[in-house]
């Protein structure tokens, strides 16, 4: 109930400003159906330790296993980081996601961040694959997204 709350009260502060202010179709400048970025990250032992430092989640099939799998939250920070600095870029703010793991990813694979924009409305959705070494789907997502456009809020 209280992630319902939270969400309410960003959406609606973002929906209530001017039509300038948030992304509709025009509003933020460029960005379409279609757009794509591709990024790629070879995910080390280290990476997975400072994660699991940050988070206190020391689940010993990430950490003392012969293969260890990488944390799933790690690999939507990786997904977040994209959405933040590349497509769409300063000023998104994820309001809903669903993410799916069908296969895990283990340290020292080498990850493929695709974003796609699916629809540009005031709502922007977006899918992702991250692969895994070229044929390992590891994470699937879509998003949908609110993207802040007023240059004072992004300071």
């Amino acid at each position: 109930m209280l992630r319902v709350s939270i969400l309410y009260h960003i959406v609606k502060k973002y929906f209530s400003k001017t039509p300038t202010e948030t992304c509709s179709t025009g509003a933020f400048k460029g960005l379409k159906k279609g757009d794509q970025v591709s990024i790629f990250k070879t995910i080390t032992n280290s990476d997975v330790l400072d994660f699991a430092r940050l988070t206190k989640d020391y689940n010993p099939i990430h950490i003392n296993s012969t293969k260890n799998i990488v944390h799933g939250a790690l690999l939507n920070g990786l997904v977040s980081g994209v959405l933040g600095t590349k497509l769409p870029g300063p000023g998104t703010i994820v309001a809903e996601q669903i993410l799916k793991f069908p296969n895990p990813c283990y340290v020292g694979d080498t990850v493929e961040i695709i974003v796609q924009i699916i629809s540009v409305r005031k709502i922007v959705k977006c899918e992702y694959n991250l692969i895994a070494n070229e044929d390992r789907i590891v994470l699937k997502g879509e998003a949908k997204l609110i993207i802040q456009t007023d240059k004072n809020n992004l300071k």
